[in-house]
C-alpha cells in the first residue's frame, strides 16, 4: 500500500507542475485557457459552483482512463473498481493541492477562503470539495476492501 500511495503522490506532483506551466501561476481553474465553460444548476452542484470546461473534463476523461488501464492486465472485479475509484477521488484532492502548495502567485499564505474565485466554499480551512473527496474516497477503499 505504501508503493501506491508514493506513486499518488508523484503522479499527483507532476500533474500539478504540468497544470502550472498550462494554466499560469496566477489562473486557475482554466479561467484564462482557449476552452469552452459550460455552468448551469448541475454543474454548481457537483463542481463546488466551479464551471465544467473542457480542459477538466479532457484532463479528467484521461486520467479516469489512465486510472483504469490497470484492468487491461488484471481480471475486473467490483471491489478493485471501488478500490480504483477510491484512488482516482483522493488524487484529484492531493493535485489540486499541490497546485497551490507549488505555485508562487498562491502558496499556502493565499489558500484560505475569498483568496481562490473557484474554491468557494470552505470548511476547517479546507474547500469543501475536498473534504467531499476526503469521505468520498474513503468510502470506496473501505468498500474495495470489504466486498
Amino acid at each position: 500500500m505504501l508503493n501506491i500511495i508514493i506513486y499518488l503522490i508523484i503522479l499527483a506532483l507532476l500533474l500539478a507542475k504540468l497544470e502550472l506551466q498550462i494554466e499560469g501561476n496566477r489562473f486557475g481553474w482554466a479561467s484564462k485557457l482557449p476552452c469552452w465553460t459550460f455552468e448551469n444548476s448541475l454543474t454548481e452542484l457537483f463542481l463546488g459552483k466551479k464551471p465544467l470546461t473542457g480542459y477538466h473534463t479532457w484532463l479528467v476523461t484521461l486520467f479516469f482512463l489512465l486510472f483504469h488501464n490497470i484492468f487491461l492486465f488484471i481480471s475486473w472485479t467490483i471491489n478493485k473498481e471501488f478500490f480504483t475509484l477510491g484512488l482516482f477521488s483522493i488524487f484529484w484532492v492531493l493535485e489540486d493541492w499541490f497546485w497551490f502548495l507549488l505555485n508562487d502567485y498562491y502558496g499556502l499564505k493565499n489558500f484560505k477562503k475569498g483568496r481562490i474565485f473557484w474554491h468557494k466554499r470552505w470548511f476547517l480551512g479546507l474547500p469543501t470539495s475536498y473534504w467531499e473527496a476526503i469521505i468520498l474516497s474513503s468510502v470506496l477503499l473501505i468498500l474495495g476492501y470489504v466486498i
